[in-house]
């Protein structure tokens, strides 16, 4: 028999120990409810200028996993961007980054493809999100626009970010042996760039495309983009700036669009106030649009263009001799035909010529 003391003792102890095990039950639950610790992921970054390597930290829950491996059936090449490097912009202003790439691998580009972000070596990654999907499927050959918005930061300096095409087996599609990145200046100086666009295409389907247009106080520069890009074209002029359907002053930029890109940089003495103040500005691309010289052994192309030229000339001779002095001599005229008629002809179809003018509209 138990007197009142022992029972008493007994039903404390039998209390502690139900307080025991309810917080061992807790405590098992929250241990439970522990998110999962997230993997580091360290990333070469491979580019055209000094290699950047960047740890980030991904969580497999909201993120694509990225592996150290390179796909060898996805590859992709650069086409043109808007903001290219070295673009300036005030401190907090809103752009959005565009690049045209195009998939030279062997398969399809699906919406599980995405662009990831990997690198901010100045600690700054523009307001980007992680990461983002590709808006549509493209086949090998194709191309495609592919977006990201983004803010500059209050302080002024300069800034660059990386990203990575990833696959759906988490694999890094390279872009022309690399990734893609925007560099940008931040400058409360004044001077802007804005990726101002338009194009006008020629019934050949030659088509320019104002990438970037940075004015300063003194001076405007004009990034020119080609279609075309499969060798190098030549302008016979380079491109005019009108504001308010007066010529401005062409300071420095050439005339050839290189192979790849496409692209060249024009610069005009005009400023920043002159292009504010405009009702009407545009960019004209006069004259032809050549391949000068001709790609592969210009000889080739001289007999190419002979026998186009005597199909429907049929009076028309030259012979093929390339030289400093020309690409043919012999030349005989058909009738009514001057000799610089001529040479203009033959001279054009050797070189591919496409003629314009074509007009961009700028404001």
């Amino acid at each position: 028999m138990m007197n009142n003391r022992t029972i008493l003792y007994k039903q404390i102890s039998l209390c502690f120990s139900i307080v025991i095990f309810l917080t061992g039950c807790v405590a098992e639950q929250q241990s439970t409810n522990t998110p999962a610790t997230q993997t580091l992921i360290s990333t070469t970054i491979k580019t055209t200028l000094p290699d950047v390597t960047a740890t980030k930290i991904f969580s497999t829950q909201t993120l694509v996993p990225i592996s150290e491996q390179t796909s060898a059936q996805d590859k992709a090449s650069f086409v043109s961007e808007n903001y290219p490097d070295n673009s300036i912009l005030k401190p907090g202003q809103a752009f959005t980054k565009t690049w045209q790439i195009k998939n030279i691998g062997a398969s399809n580009w699906t919406t599980n493809y995405h662009l990831v972000l990997i690198a901010s070596p100045e600690g700054n990654s523009l307001g980007a999100v992680s990461q983002i999907s590709f808006p549509q499927q493209i086949s090998p050959g194709e191309t495609m626009l592919i977006s990201v918005p983004l803010v500059a930061p209050q302080k002024e300096g300069a800034y660059s970010v990386y990203w990575s095409i990833v696959n759906e087996a988490g694999e890094t599609v390279e872009v022309n042996g690399g990734n893609l990145w925007i560099k940008i200046k931040v400058s409360n100086s004044g001077q802007t760039s804005s990726p101002v666009s338009g194009s006008k295409t020629s019934t050949n389907g030659v088509t320019f495309t104002i990438t970037n247009f940075t004015s300063d106080s003194q001076s405007t520069t004009v990034n020119l983009c080609l279609s075309v890009s499969l060798h190098t074209y030549s302008l016979d002029s380079s491109p005019k700036l009108l504001i308010d359907q007066v010529q401005v002053p062409f300071v420095s930029g050439g005339s050839d669009f290189p192979s790849g890109p496409g692209c060249m940089v024009v610069t005009y003495q005009t400023g920043a106030k002159d292009i504010d103040q405009a009702n009407d500005v545009e960019l004209i691309i006069d004259g032809s649009l050549r391949m000068s010289p001709p790609p592969g052994d210009p000889n080739v192309a001289c007999q190419t263009a002979r026998q186009k030229l005597i199909t429907e000339y049929p009076d028309i001779d030259f012979q093929c001799n390339f030289s400093m002095a020309g690409y043919y001599t012999g030349l005989k005229l058909p009738n009514g035909m001057t000799q610089t008629q001529a040479d203009s002809l033959i001279t054009d179809t050797i070189e591919g010529a496409i003629y314009g003018p074509w007009t961009i509209k700028i404001k």
